[in-house]
Order: C-alpha cells, then structure tokens, then sequence
C-alpha cells in the first residue's frame, strides 16, 4: 500500500493504546447489555443498527469535513486505498452489525458477549499471518488462559445455542477480519480517516439496505423512547469506536482485541444485578479471576514487549541513518 509520511499517524505509543484497550472493555461490557434491551424495543433489528450507527457515522464526519487536512488527505488517497476503505466499511462496518444485532435480538445478552469476545482470537491468528505479528509465547499463554476465563466466568446457563448465536459467530468474524485490515491501514492513513470510512460508509451501505427492503418508511413511526435508545446507544457506540481505534493503533491487534474480551465481566454483573441475581456461582467465579489474570498477563508482558520492540525498531533506525 502506498504510504504516505504527511499524514500517517504520529509514532505509536503502547502505553496509550493499552490504556484505551482498557477503557474500550469497560465501555464494551455497558454497550453490550444496554443495547440489549434497545434492541428488543424494535421489530425490526437493522433498522436500529443503522440508526444506531448513523450517529457515529454523522459524529465521525464532522473532523472530516471541518479540518482542511483531513479533506486533503481524502483526495490524495489512492484508488487501491479508496477500495480497501470501502472493503473495511463492508466487513467491519455495515454486514457484522446487521448479523450481531439480529442475533442479539435472538439470543440472551451474556450469549452475545460469550462469542462476540472471543473475537481476539481470530484476530491474533490473522493478525499473526497477514501482519506478523509477534506477541510471545508469554501473550499466547495469556490468551489460552482468557479464553478459558471468558468461558467459565459467563454465567453458562444462560447461554443458549441457536440460530441467533450462530449470526453472532458469524458477525464476530467479520469484527475480527475488520479489526485486522483495520490495523493494516493505519500504517498509511489517519485514524480519523479509518474511522469514519468504516462507520460513515458502513451506515451508508446500511441505509440503502434497509431502504432497498422497503423498511426505511418506519423511521417515522418511532417512538420518543425509541429515539432515545438510539441516540444513546449511538453515543456509546461512538465512545467505543474511538477508543478501539486508538488502542489499534498505538498497541498490536491482537492486545487491542484481547484486552476488551474481559468485557463479559461487567456485561454478567450488569444482569445480575437486574435480575436480583448476584450470587457468583464458584465455576464463575474462577472464570473471572482467570480473566483478570489473563488481562493482566497481557498488560505486562505485552506491554514490555511492544516496548522493547518499538525501542529496539528506534535504535536500528539510528544506527542506519
């Protein structure tokens, strides 16, 4: 891909990009049950997410069009980038939101959050191959025991296989594959840019779907408390948005993915606690306690080791110049 040095983004910093990782868990785990029961409150669960993410996608326009260097990076972007941008905002940003939503429509929340957080991966396999990226034996080891820690630390019994879960495996997917070419791209062209072409095109794209299905005609039927539910599931969506993509670009995919699969955490207790259910069974609780270690594992050693690469990286640059 062409690189273009006035507009690629400034030196990475892990440090940053494993702090957003961290705030984007948290956001993740409220989004996840919140948009739940927003969900719910439509028949139709595409019109919702295309609402939903129209927000994001007017917010993420705005820099775009307000800052002269932003519109001057759009009209140097090549035709190849052009394309793998439309490609981004297809994959990440209009089909897997229509296929997680209806599944989440379909399924029970904690369900959801089970497949949609064991994205990371997908994604540290991708992101292994098409990046190459190296995390360490340490990171893997972390990753085994995550995965094992969203698995026991979900309430289990309140995972149903179906229909539903198998939109959200599929919808996952496509997160991860995103997340990856995401990461691909921002070597060459700004966050804001990545951003808004995925979440900007992707409502688009989404638009004209729903519009094309003859479903268009119930945005004027919506109640107050419908728009309600948009605008701020929109806004959260929003915040995780930028979050993700900061965290990807300062930190490698696989540590911006794996970070936020600890999100189940908060999506659990924020049913419990709406049920009146706040007993942790003791298989949870191991569950949890691996994925706080896990997480934890993540933050040190991959952490350390993104810094010793970018300094090592640094070093080898000046002995070359």
């Amino acid at each position: 891909m062409k690189t273009s040095a006035a507009f690629a983004a400034p030196r990475a910093n892990p440090r940053i990009g494993y702090l957003f990782a961290v705030v984007n868990a948290i956001i993740s785990g409220f989004a996840i049950y919140i948009n739940s029961l927003g969900v719910k409150m439509f028949s139709d669960s595409t019109l919702y997410t295309t609402l939903k993410n129209a927000v994001v996608g007017v917010a993420l326009l705005i820099p775009v069009m307000l800052f002269a260097r932003q519109r001057i990076e759009l009209r140097r972007l090549s035709a190849r980038q052009w394309g793998w941008l439309v490609l981004l905002a297809i994959i990440g940003g209009s089909v897997p939101y229509a296929l997680f939503f209806r599944g989440l429509q379909l399924t029970t929340p904690v369900t959801s959050s089970l497949i949609n957080h064991s994205q990371f991966l997908i994604v540290a396999v991708l992101a292994l191959f098409v990046l190459s990226e190296r995390v360490g034996p340490l990171v893997w080891g972390a990753l085994a025991v995550l995965l094992v820690g969203v698995s026991f630390g979900t309430n289990l019994g309140a995972v149903h296989w179906s229909a539903g879960a198998l939109l959200v495996a599929l919808s996952t997917i496509f997160f991860a594959a995103g997340f990856v070419l995401a990461k691909y791209l921002l070597a060459s062209i700004s966050t804001t840019t990545v951003m808004a072409a995925k979440m900007t095109l992707g409502s688009l794209f989404l638009f004209i779907y729903v519009g094309l299905t003859g479903h268009l005609g119930a945005v004027t039927r919506l109640s107050t408390t419908q728009w309600l539910y948009v605008l701020a599931t929109g806004l959260i969506l929003l915040a995780f948005t930028v979050t993700a993509f900061i965290a990807l670009r300062h930190a490698t995919a696989t540590a911006a993915t794996a970070i936020p699969a600890a999100a189940p955490i908060i999506t659990t207790a924020l049913v419990a606690l709406s049920t009146g259910h706040i007993k942790v069974a003791p298989a949870n609780g191991i569950g949890l306690a691996l994925m706080l270690i896990a997480v934890v594992a993540i933050l040190l050693f991959g952490l350390r080791r993104e810094r010793q690469a970018q300094t090592a990286t640094s070093a080898e640059g000046v002995v070359i110049a």
